[in-house]
């Protein structure tokens, strides 16, 4: 079959072009130019030296190559929501709306108007059932496995999709590269968020909010009785389950006689500015809301099944049951879960397989009052 490859000029995307070539395929190699910025170095990506490493791997395999402008697009929609998220004290996964908007989406398209299917290196597995749908798994390396963020995909982009690495351990992709002569096997992985050179969000998040006129809120650092241990100099500082940078709020935290506890962000208030802090059972939750929420069969599970829900991309996982209630659909955790944070993703899953998932969401002093009685709307 003819196939698109999205190249990045990693090991991974490298090696899933290095197999189809392998297995007599029409393979055409795509990079995307996503930011303007000249900085290279170990954990970086989308540089200009990364794109011409995935130009190098082309050459070495024989096929055709080309990159493709996606400045604008990508400026739109990952690093102005990125930017805007922060600054409403969410904690945004720039990745996710990356794969959404950028490659599953624009990429994709680009793939079908040539005749092709869509291939990258991320670490899941497609499989159709019998019953002709498309199931999406976890990949096979636990430690690499890179589901939690696909959790958007539906039957019409996995029917066009390819993850080719995705049966493969990390080590064996590097050890594919090398036999196919890769110029990358052996390159270091990225680490940071690729349009953040430095790594230092709140700082980029300061210079964008001040060249976009809008303004980062200050405000108080408080308990949950609401009383002032300290101030800070925006939400976007913060996030939930955060440790670092509380300062003054630790020593002045009402804490037991000769005791020092250590404090965690339990909530952000954008509206006001108040940034929560307590000690660690205070970030524990047994309830919370996922909104925009897309099942991968296109059909929720029943209320009553329990599911696997991730709200990180390093967290192991925790049986729930979930419910659709008005706007939003409503998380019941079998056991307390630990800081899930607001703008993070919340992904379902059966044993390997993704079910779906959604944005794990503040709810309105409205919203909130109504399910604490109970009584929320049905859809």
């Amino acid at each position: 079959m003819r196939v698109v490859v999205a190249m990045s000029g990693g090991v991974d995307s490298s090696a899933a072009a290095a197999l189809l070539v392998e297995q007599g395929h029409e393979v055409i190699g795509v990079s995307l130019r996503l930011t303007r910025t000249d900085r290279a170095g170990p954990g970086r990506c989308c540089t200009p030296d990364d794109l011409e490493d995935a130009r190098a791997v082309a050459r070495t395999l024989g096929i055709p190559f080309y990159v493709l402008e996606a400045t604008e697009l990508f400026e739109r929609q990952v690093i102005s929501p990125f930017v805007r998220s922060y600054l409403a004290g969410e904690t945004p996964i720039p990745c996710l709306a990356c794969n959404r908007e950028v490659k599953f989406d624009h990429l994709l398209r680009r793939a079908r108007a040539l005749g092709a299917r869509l291939a990258t290196g991320h670490y899941a597995r497609i499989v159709q059932g019998e019953d002709g749908r498309y199931r999406l798994l976890r990949g096979v390396d636990e430690a690499r496995d890179q589901s939690y963020f696909l959790h958007h995909l539906g039957q019409e982009e996995l029917r066009d999709l390819l993850f080719p690495v995705g049966h493969l351990h990390k080590a064996e992709a590097r050890e594919l590269a090398r036999r196919a002569g890769l110029p990358v096997a052996d390159k270091a992985e990225s680490q940071d968020i690729c349009f953040i050179p430095d790594g230092d969000a709140a700082g980029f998040v300061d210079r964008r909010a001040a060249a976009e006129g809008l303004s980062p809120r200050p405000g108080r650092l408080v308990d949950a009785a609401g009383r002032e241990l300290g101030r800070h100099d925006g939400v976007h500082r913060f996030t939930i389950g955060q440790r670092k940078g509380l300062g003054e709020a630790v020593d002045r935290f009402p804490a037991p006689r000769g005791q020092k506890l250590p404090l965690y962000v339990s909530e952000i208030r954008p509206d006001t500015g108040d940034v929560v802090v307590g000690p660690a059972a205070e970030v524990e939750r047994d309830r919370f809301f996922v909104r925009d929420v897309s099942w991968v069969s296109g059909f929720p599970p029943a209320p009553d099944d329990v599911l696997l829900v991730r709200v990180r991309h390093r967290h192991a996982g925790t049986p729930c049951r979930v419910r659709p209630v008005r706007g939003a659909w409503e998380v019941a955790a079998l056991e307390r879960v630990r800081a899930p944070a607001p703008g993070q993703a919340a992904v379902f899953y059966r044993g390997d397989e993704v079910l779906g998932g959604g944005r794990i969401s503040r709810l309105t002093d409205a919203e909130a009052a109504g399910y604490a009685t109970g009584n929320p709307s049905q859809p």
